[in-house]
């Protein structure tokens, strides 16, 4: 797409692949750092299989020697960490959820145990036909707010697929992004702005069309009118992210003037070691003051947006 980025960018997507080989553990775990939002001195480093679903994710179509040793590490990491029923959760101290176990499901791809957890997550949609968040299997369940969430209920439909169970998650969000988008920060409870959802429907739609046809148009738009004056979408991870969204959308060849500026910051803002910086990708919710954000996750969307930017399509 654009010649004169084609040998910058190949030579950061190297360095961003060299983070990644050095980083993500021998057992195919990606680092995550947790601040705590009272006291924000304090921090944990663990390895979700949230950040590692998504990470692979971001790196299904990058064309790079090293990915596919990443990438058998990390599914190995996935089905090490899935329990009974195919289910996954954020964190030891948190239920099983949906949303980690649909990123999860179509992270480590298709396999006749996955399709256990499938019951599990139609079973938990309230009265709307929406899905719910958490997955209250244990015999003493945490006491917790289950709602839905828009991003939760754009990537269980990437998951499952159109169904006559997911259509009502289906007819919500495009309610919202058709007639109601000033109620979608409202909807989000674990994920920290609007371009999570845009983002969230562009891979919906390209991983289960026709899914969310009619949205391909408004999400794009909605996409578009994100870009800051500097060229990011809202923070670097999310620059990525969108890039790849309007890749997945069949518009990134049609923008040159939107990549352009944000595949120059997203070089700019790449560290001496090939990583960039963690940005906020979760958040706790109601009840758990907590963020979470991950320099690997950072590192494979930015990845993703570089080789779709230089190479084309890529899936």
């Amino acid at each position: 797409m654009h010649d004169d980025l084609r040998e910058p960018c190949s030579r950061a997507v190297d360095a961003g692949m060299d983070y990644l080989s050095r980083t993500i553990g021998p057992d195919g775990g990606w680092p995550s750092t947790v601040y705590h939002v009272h006291a924000p001195l304090s921090t944990e480093t663990h390895n979700p299989p949230f950040v590692a679903g998504n990470g692979i994710l971001a790196l299904a179509g990058c064309r790079h020697p090293e990915v596919a040793e990443i990438q058998r590490r990390t599914r190995q990491f996935l089905h090490d960490a899935a329990e009974p029923g195919e289910l996954w959760r954020y964190a030891h101290f948190l239920q099983p959820d949906a949303d980690d176990t649909a990123i999860c499901s179509m992270a480590t791809g298709p396999h006749a145990d996955a399709l256990a957890n499938v019951d599990a997550i139609l079973g938990q949609r309230d009265d709307e036909g929406r899905f719910l968040t958490w997955l209250p299997i244990d015999e003493d369940p945490m006491e917790i707010f289950n709602e839905a969430d828009a991003v939760v209920n754009a990537n269980v439909v990437a998951y499952l697929g159109d169904r006559p169970e997911t259509r009502a998650a289906q007819n919500w969000l495009a309610e919202l992004v058709l007639e109601s988008p000033d109620e979608i920060e409202a909807a989000l409870h674990y994920y920290h702005h609007p371009l999570d959802l845009d983002v969230a429907l562009a891979r919906a739609s390209d991983l289960q069309a026709p899914t969310f046809a009619e949205l391909r148009q408004p999400v794009l738009e909605r996409i578009l009118a994100s870009q800051a004056a500097d060229g990011t979408f809202i923070d670097i991870m999310r620059t990525g992210q969108a890039l790849a969204a309007l890749d997945r959308l069949g518009a990134l060849q049609d923008h040159a003037e939107v990549a352009r500026p944000a595949v120059t910051r997203i070089l700019q803002a790449q560290r001496a070691d090939g990583c960039w910086l963690g940005c906020v990708a979760w958040v706790g919710g109601p009840g758990f003051p907590f963020v979470f954000e991950s320099r690997t996750l950072t590192t494979a969307c930015c990845i993703d947006a570089l080789e779709r930017v230089t190479d084309g399509p890529s899936g």
